[in-house]
C-alpha cells in the first residue's frame, strides 16, 4: 500500500531524478538504503523513532552522503524527509518510484504461482504469453505452489490469470452446481 503522501514524494523525486537523466542512479540508492531498513533493526529504528531529534537524522544522512554512500541529489531528498517528518515513508517512496521508473521503461511485475518447477523453456513461454497479453516488458517473479495441481496463476497488476488445474477444475464445479 503507498499512501497519496508517498506517492507525491516519489512523483517529484522522481520528474527531478529523471530532467536530471539519473533515474537509475537514484533507484539504485533508494533500493539499497530501504534494504538496509528491512535488515537492519538499528537503522530501522533511526527511522522510525520520533524520539530522535531532526539534527541527528540530518548529521546521520550527511555523513552517509561524506562516506560516499549516497549521492547529494538524494541526501537532499532525504533532508526534506527528515525536514518534513517523512523518512518513515521511505520505503513506500521507493516502491512507488519504481513503479514509476517501471512504466517509464514499458516493463510490468507479473507474480507467478506455479505447481511445480519448470525448465526455463517453460518459464520463457509464460513471459512471452504475459508480454503479449499486457504489451509490456514482464519482469517474472515465480513462486511455486503445490496446491493448484498443474499449469500456473499469473497476477499482473489488478488481473489474474487462472490456467491452472485447480482453477479449471474449481470452474467446472461452479458450472455443475448451477
Amino acid at each position: 500500500m503507498v499512501t497519496a503522501v508517498s506517492k507525491r514524494y516519489a512523483i517529484a523525486l522522481f520528474e527531478y531524478a529523471k530532467e536530471k537523466n539519473i533515474v537509475d542512479n537514484v533507484l539504485s540508492e533508494l533500493k539499497d538504503l530501504v534494504d538496509l531498513y528491512k535488515t537492519s533493526d538499528e537503522f530501522k529504528t533511526f527511522i522510525k523513532n520520533p524520539l530522535i531529534k531532526k539534527s541527528e537524522k540530518e548529521k546521520v544522512i550527511k555523513s552517509m552522503a561524506d562516506e560516499g554512500k549516497l549521492s547529494k541529489d538524494l541526501m537532499n531528498f532525504l533532508l526534506i524527509l527528515v525536514e518534513k517528518g517523512r523518512l518513515v515513508l521511505i520505503e513506500e517512496i521507493y516502491n512507488y518510484f519504481r513503479l514509476l521508473q517501471m512504466e517509464e521503461n514499458g516493463e510490468v511485475d507479473a507474480y507467478v504461482k506455479l505447481a511445480d518447477e519448470y525448465d526455463d523453456k517453460i518459464k520463457s513461454e509464460i513471459k512471452n504469453s504475459l508480454e503479449k497479453i499486457t504489451n509490456k516488458k514482464v519482469n517474472l517473479n515465480i513462486e511455486i505452489d503445490k496446491s493448484i495441481l498443474g499449469g500456473f496463476i499469473a497476477q499482473v497488476k489488478s488481473n489474474l490469470y487462472d490456467v491452472s488445474i485447480s482453477g479449471q477444475l474449481r470452474k467446472l464445479k461452479e458450472t455443475l452446481l448451477k
